[in-house]
C-alpha cells in the first residue's frame, strides 16, 4: 500500500514542470495500453512470440526508474476495434485513435467529481479511500485495482508494430520489424482536473538474421538465459530484441524520464551525486552537467555546461548515502549544488577509420602459375605488393558494466581496401582487394577530454587479385590468420563524437592460397603454405585516422546477449 500512496503523491505533484524538481529524480508511474499492438495482417510469415517480446519490454522499457501499472482491459475494446480497422498505419493515425478512445475514457474517469474529490483521500485515511475506491470502481465496471491503476498512471505508452516480415532466400533467413512507440502524460492541475498530453512519437526498426541448417541458431542466449529455437525463431528474437532496445533508448531520451540529481560533493574533476543501482545507473554511463536560468518570459530553462562519465556506481539500494562518482570530461568545473542529467546511449560505439598499410609482402613470383589449358604461365604482378589503403568499420560494445573496469570495449571490426599493386600488362585490368574481420578488446586511458586507447585483436585477413588473362577471368586469393596490436589517441569533440588517429601492427600467418582461372580451380594449397610461400605476409604497420560515435540506435542486434550481465 505504501507504493500506492507514493504513486498518488506523484500524480498530485505531476502538475509541476520537470525542472521545478531540480536536483531530484521522482520515480515515474507508467502504464501500457497493450503489450504491443500489431496491425492485422502485419505478420508476414512470422509466428510472433509474445512471451519473448514481453521479456524484452520488461528489460529495456519497464526499467528500474519506473513503477508499472496495468490499464483496465475494458478500456481497450474501442481502441482495438478502431485500430484494427485501419488500412494505413502511421503514428498520427494510431495516436488519434488512442486519444479518442483510451485517453478520453481515462480523462473522463479522472475528471469525474467523485474521483477529483477523493483523489487525495488515501493520504488522510487509507481505509476511507478503500471504501470509496470499491464503491466507485463497481459503478464504473472496474475492479479496485483497475481504478487504482488509472489514478496512479502518470504516463501511458503504446508500442505498435506496423509490419513484421520474414524472408527466406536459399539458406538465409531475414526478419524485419517496423513500428514505434507512443508516450502520453497524465496531468492534474491545481483544481484536480486531469488532461493527457502527447510526449513522444517515435519510429524504429529491428533486423534479425539466421542461416538454416546451422547449429549456431538452435539456441538463443540472453544473459544467462538460453532459449531453444528454430532458425526462424532465432532471427525473430534478434529483430525483436533490437527493436525493443531502440524503443527503450527513445524512451530514456524523454526529458521527464532522464535521471537527474544534485551534486553533493566535488573533488577536483570528480562529482558525487545520489543516484545508483536503484535507478539503473551503470559504470561508464554519461551525465550532462546542467545550469538553470530564466528566459525573457521568466520560464526556467536548462543549459548544458559540461559532461561527466560514471567511474563508480552508487550501491544505493540499501544505503541511499552511497553515491555515484563521475569524472568530468567536458566543460568548466561546477560546484556543489549543481545538477547532473542523464545522457542516455546504447552503450556501443561506431568507429570509422581510414588507413595506410605498409609491410605487406606478396612477392610477384608467388603469383606466377602455369596454366595447362592456355599452355603458358600466368604472371599476375609486375612488382611485389607491399602497401594498401583500407577503410575500417568497428562496433565497440562497452563491457565496463560487466567486468567492472571503466572504458573497456569488446570490438568487432571489418575492413575493406585496395592493394597498391602493379599488374603485368597482359593481366590487366587488374585490382587487388584486401579484407579483414577482427574480434578484440580496447582499453581507454583518459586524461581530461582526450584518451589513449590500447587495443589487441585476432582475426582473418584476405587478399584477392582479380583480372583478365587470355580473355578469361582469374582470382588469386590468400587467406591468413592474424593478430594485431594498436594504440590510438582520441580527442572528445562532444559527448558522442570524437576524433582519433593512431597506429597498429599486424602479424600474419597465411594458411591458404588458391588460384581460379576461367571459373575452374587451378591451384589450392592449405597445408604447405609456409614451405611453398615462405615470404608471403599480409601483416605490417598501419597508420589510420577517423571518428568514433556513441550510438543511440542500431537496426541489427550486436552483443545484445551481454546486456543482462551488466552489474557494475
Amino acid at each position: 500500500m505504501k507504493k500506492f500512496i507514493l504513486s498518488i503523491i506523484f500524480v498530485l505533484l505531476s502538475i509541476t514542470t520537470l525542472f521545478a524538481q531540480q536536483g531530484k529524480y521522482q520515480r515515474k508511474s507508467i502504464s501500457s495500453v497493450e503489450t504491443v499492438w500489431i496491425k492485422p495482417g502485419a505478420l508476414q510469415g512470422v509466428k510472433f512470440d509474445y512471451t519473448f517480446f514481453d521479456k524484452m519490454v520488461d528489460f529495456y522499457i519497464e526499467v528500474e526508474r519506473f513503477d508499472y501499472n496495468v490499464l483496465p482491459e475494458n478500456l481497450l475494446t474501442n481502441f482495438r476495434e478502431q485500430a484494427n480497422a485501419l488500412t494505413e498505419i502511421n503514428p498520427d493515425k494510431i495516436g488519434e485513435i488512442l486519444e479518442n478512445t483510451v485517453v478520453k475514457e481515462i480523462v473522463d474517469i479522472l475528471n469525474s467529481p467523485d474521483v477529483k474529490k477523493n483523489r487525495g483521500l488515501a493520504l488522510k485515511d487509507e481505509a476511507a479511500f478503500q471504501t470509496f475506491a470499491a464503491t466507485k470502481a463497481k459503478s464504473l465496471g472496474l475492479t479496485v485495482k483497475e481504478l487504482e491503476a488509472l489514478m496512479n498512471s502518470a504516463y501511458i505508452y503504446l508500442p505498435y508494430i506496423s509490419s513484421a516480415k520474414q524472408e527466406v532466400e536459399k539458406k538465409s533467413i531475414t526478419v524485419t520489424i517496423n513500428g514505434g512507440i507512443l508516450w502520453y502524460r497524465v496531468k492534474v492541475d491545481q483544481d484536480g482536473n486531469s488532461s493527457v498530453a502527447k510526449l513522444l512519437t517515435a519510429k524504429t526498426m529491428g533486423l534479425g538474421l539466421a542461416t538454416s541448417g546451422s547449429k549456431s541458431f538452435k539456441k538463443y542466449r540472453f544473459g544467462k538465459e538460453v532459449f531453444n529455437t528454430t532458425e526462424k525463431q532465432y532471427a525473430q528474437y534478434d529483430a525483436v530484441l533490437m527493436w525493443v532496445k531502440n524503443l527503450g533508448f527513445k524512451t530514456k531520451e524523454i526529458n521527464a524520464f532522464k535521471l537527474q540529481a544534485q551534486v553533493v560533493e566535488v573533488i577536483g574533476r570528480k562529482y558525487s551525486f545520489p543516484l545508483g543501482f536503484l535507478e539503473g545507473v551503470h559504470l561508464d554511463d554519461g551525465f550532462n552537467l546542467m545550469e538553470f536560468e530564466e528566459d525573457k518570459e521568466g520560464n526556467e530553462i536548462a543549459k548544458r555546461v559540461g559532461f561527466v562519465r560514471v567511474i563508480k556506481t552508487g550501491k544505493n539500494i540499501k544505503d541511499p548515502t552511497n553515491y555515484t562518482i563521475a569524472v568530468q570530461l567536458l566543460g568548466r568545473i561546477q560546484y556543489i549544488g549543481g545538477e547532473v542529467m542523464e545522457h542516455p546511449r546504447l552503450g556501443m560505439d561506431r568507429r570509422i577509420k581510414l588507413g595506410f598499410i605498409t609491410g605487406i609482402n606478396i612477392p610477384k613470383e608467388d603469383t606466377y602459375h602455369y596454366i595447362a589449358a592456355a599452355g603458358d604461365t600466368l604472371k599476375i604482378l609486375k612488382e611485389d605488393l607491399t602497401n594498401a589503403a583500407e577503410a575500417n568499420l568497428t562496433f565497440a560494445y562497452n563491457i565496463a558494466p560487466i567486468i567492472g573496469m571503466t572504458q573497456t570495449f569488446l570490438d568487432l571490426g571489418i575492413g575493406f581496401g585496395v592493394g597498391l599493386a602493379k599488374f603485368n600488362d597482359d593481366t590487366k585490368p587488374g585490382i587487388a582487394l584486401v579484407y579483414d574481420l577482427y574480434l578484440g578488446f580496447t582499453k581507454k586511458l583518459w586524461f581530461s577530454r582526450a584518451n589513449l586507447g590500447i587495443s589487441a585483436a585476432g582475426g582473418i585477413d584476405m587478399l584477392d587479385l582479380l583480372g583478365k588473362w587470355d580473355d578469361n577471368d582469374y582470382i588469386y586469393s590468400v587467406n591468413s590468420f592474424s593478430v594485431k596490436f594498436g594504440a590510438d589517441l582520441e580527442y572528445l569533440i562532444n559527448p558522442d563524437l570524437s576524433f582519433n588517429f593512431g597506429a597498429s601492427y599486424k602479424l600474419s600467418f597465411p594458411y591458404k592460397v588458391t588460384l581460379e582461372y576461367n571459373e575452374s580451380e587451378i591451384f589450392s594449397e592449405d597445408s604447405d603454405v609456409d614451405d611453398l610461400f615462405p615470404d608471403m605476409n599480409l601483416g605490417g604497420l598501419k597508420f589510420s585516422a577517423g571518428i568514433n560515435y556513441s550510438l543511440g540506435s542500431l537496426p541489427f542486434n550486436l552483443f545484445g546477449f551481454l546486456d543482462p550481465l551488466k552489474k557494475h
